[in-house]
This record gives C-alpha cells, sequence and structure tokens, in this order.
C-alpha cells in the first residue's frame, strides 16, 4: 500500500528539523517587526517563507536566509512543481520570499522573475489543476496537431519529454552533444536546476536520431540562435494550454506539459516492476532518473 503524501506538511528528520525550526525563529522576527502590507497578506507571506524555509533545510541544510542565490529559487519552483501545488500557491509563495528577502535589506529585483523560472502568470480565468498525466492517444495526438499547424519542434519536444522524463526547461537545454551521447551510450546525463547531474536511459532512439540529423554541431536542439530559452518554454506552455480542445480526451482534465513527467513515471514504474524489482527499488530509480530530491514525491507521480 502506497504511503499517503502530504506535501504541505512532509516530515523532517530530528537534525532536520531543529534547522528549520531555528529558521522560523528567524523569519518569526523579521515579520514581527514588519508593518508593510495588510495583516492578512503579512501573515500569508510569513506561511509562505516558512514553506520555502522547510524547503531549503530539507535539500540544502541551510542554516540562514541570507544567502540565497537563483540556483536555491529554481530548486524551489522545481520542488513545488512536482508535489503539484497549484500556479496561484506558486506565484505566491515566491511573491513572499522576495517580500522577505526586501525587508532583510536584500534587492529582490536581482533575483529571477516568475518567467526564467518556468511559471506562468495567469489570470483568475485561466485558472489550471494539478498536473495529470498524459495518455499515449493524447501524446501521439497532439504530435500530429502540432505538426499540422506547423509547430512540429513542441510534437518533438513533447515525445522526447514523455520518453525520458525530463523538465520543460531540461528539454530546452539539450544540444547535439546529448544527442551524440544517446546514440553512443544508451544514456543522456542531464543537469537540472540546482546543478544535481542524473543520467537518464534511452530505450528508443528513433526520434533522438532524426533530431541528431537536423541540429548543426555545438546548436541546441530546439532553441534556434537569438531566440530567449524563457520565451520558448512561455510559448509551449501557452500553446499547450491554448490548444487541450484538440488532443485532451478527458474534459475534465487538463494537460500540462509537466504531466508528461507522470506519464513517464507511471510507465518506467511499471516496466521496473515487471522486470522483478521491489516497489521500493523500482521508485529508488524512478526518482533519480527524475531529478527529484526526495523519494517520497515520487509517490505523487503514481497515484
Amino acid at each position: 500500500m502506497k504511503k499517503e503524501i502530504d506535501k504541505y506538511n512532509w516530515e523532517l528528520d530530528e537534525k532536520t528539523q531543529n534547522i528549520y525550526d531555528n529558521l522560523c525563529v528567524q523569519i518569526e522576527k523579521i515579520f514581527r517587526h514588519c508593518n508593510q502590507g495588510s495583516y492578512k497578506t503579512r501573515e500569508r507571506y510569513e506561511d509562505g517563507v516558512k514553506n520555502f524555509a522547510k524547503f531549503m533545510a530539507d535539500v540544502f541544510k541551510k542554516q540562514n536566509l541570507n544567502n540565497i542565490k537563483p540556483k536555491h529559487l529554481y530548486a524551489y519552483t522545481e520542488f513545488m512543481q512536482d508535489v503539484g501545488y497549484s500556479t496561484s500557491y506558486i506565484t505566491t509563495n515566491l511573491s513572499a520570499f522576495r517580500f522577505f528577502y526586501d525587508q532583510v535589506g536584500n534587492d529582490s529585483s536581482k533575483l529571477p522573475n516568475n518567467n526564467k523560472l518556468g511559471v506562468i502568470s495567469r489570470s483568475k480565468e485561466e485558472r489550471i489543476g494539478d498536473n495529470k498525466a498524459w495518455s499515449p492517444m493524447e501524446i501521439e495526438t497532439f504530435v500530429r496537431y502540432a505538426r499540422d499547424v506547423g509547430q512540429e519542434r513542441y510534437g518533438d519536444m513533447v515525445r522526447l519529454s514523455s520518453q525520458l522524463g525530463l523538465r520543460l526547461h531540461e528539454v530546452c537545454r539539450l544540444d547535439k552533444g546529448h544527442l551524440g551521447q544517446a546514440l553512443d551510450e544508451g544514456k543522456i546525463s542531464i543537469k537540472g536546476k540546482g546543478g544535481i547531474v542524473r543520467d537518464v536511459q534511452v530505450i528508443d532512439k528513433t526520434l533522438i536520431e532524426r533530431l541528431y540529423e537536423s541540429t548543426k554541431r555545438g546548436h541546441k536542439v530546439f532553441i534556434m540562435d537569438g531566440v530567449q530559452t524563457h520565451k520558448v518554454i512561455k510559448n509551449i506552455q501557452m500553446f499547450i494550454y491554448n490548444n487541450q480542445d484538440k488532443f485532451v480526451l478527458d474534459k475534465d482534465k487538463q494537460l500540462t506539459f509537466h504531466g508528461l513527467r507522470h506519464f513517464y513515471c507511471q510507465n518506467r514504474y511499471k516496466e521496473l516492476i515487471k522486470s522483478g524489482l521491489t516497489d521500493l527499488q523500482a521508485r529508488k530509480i524512478v526518482s533519480r532518473e527524475l531529478g527529484h530530491y526526495r523519494i517520497s514525491i515520487t509517490e505523487i507521480y503514481l497515484n
């Protein structure tokens, strides 16, 4: 039986809990002497900063929040997306940290904005639900539709992510060297945000062979010269969002690019179980291949 994961209140070991408790003392001290904004806003922001602090204690073992770097925000944003926080919750928590960052004498304008972090700001009419796995037919239908409207590149990005479990920004970073490694070694070494490097097994090389032939040496696979990566990320996210009716089978379901990692996780897990591995062994492998910080996050993908 799979363990239920509380994404808002996950457990920490004793040492990490002590680190987190000390961070909370620092946070409470700052907010206690802050009068900016309404009481309700300050209360919500304090809660958001504590969520960030818990992640920092768990993953980076940070003793204080004075020296936060862009890599920490990138990693935190990935974590929130991985566990299925809503876009609204993510953007509010990021705003909360920027507020806190300014309160302790730093300049939040120097931190990466939401676009660079891979978070799309949406109006309340454009709410999007939790990430869900795509079905094989939805992937195939999307690939055909993208090709028919002159966006074959988007179809290739979706298919590649479904085969390798890559995050969108990781797909965008791929260059010809990565494809060459896949063809020669049967794996791709991926450096995720936060600097964690993992090897992803490549089973089907058909798409990679085609992309290798069409990509110039030293060039990115999906990012054309002079085009900013974050714009490509936002464009494909909005293309998927605006064309749900063209490929989504369940009209009550909202698909996102991130849902392709759910698809990969569920299929890869089944393959490993079928090969004779235990549940724990399979989850460890899938967690490593997805580039997660904690094995428990994988449970969310498998539910």
